[in-house]
């Protein structure tokens, strides 16, 4: 029983990540944003009714540069290898710029969040990783959300690769 609830669960997240690889290709075509501001409250509690979100402290909003972007092509790739991505970014409010959580939308794709603080003028990484093995070949397209206290709150961050077979032995 606990095998084939394992199976069923292996199954549910490798159709999940094929599904996300085929709608992010319909917008892996969009121009990369090179001064993109993230930031406090889009969650869909505000629009549900009878659901409070707690109130936005507006002061303490501060404003993010993506110096690469937030999408980028990482050309091609061998099936089985990993891949490693860094998107930079620079506070450039007058508020410390705090990263609340980075989340990536696939179970094949990693991501370290900067748990410090980071001050006016101050640069930083977020770190993002795909594990081509099992995924097939093809292009795929791979998203990390990024939570901060910007406005708007979260920002997609999305990278496109070429996955090839790898050569017979």
């Amino acid at each position: 029983m606990k095998r084939i609830f394992f199976v069923l669960i292996a199954g549910i997240v490798m159709m999940s990540c094929n599904e996300a690889d085929q709608t992010s290709e319909d917008n892996s075509n969009s121009a990369p944003t090179t001064n993109a501001t993230v930031s406090a409250n889009t969650s869909t509690a505000a629009n549900t009714p009878g659901v409070q979100t707690p109130a936005v402290d507006t002061s303490q909003l501060t404003t993010i540069e993506w110096l690469d972007g937030t999408t980028r092509n990482m050309g091609t790739m061998k099936s089985g290898d990993k891949l490693n991505v860094v998107f930079r970014f620079k506070n450039t409010g007058t508020k410390p710029l705090i990263i609340k959580a980075v989340t990536p939308r696939c179970g094949c794709t990693a991501s370290d969040r900067p748990t410090k603080p980071f001050a006016p003028g101050e640069i930083g990484e977020i770190k993002a990783g795909f594990d081509s093995n099992g995924q097939g070949t093809g292009s795929k397209s791979k998203s990390v959300d990024v939570v901060a206290n910007t406005s708007p709150e979260m920002t997609s961050l999305i990278f496109n690769v070429d996955v090839k077979e790898k050569p017979k032995s």
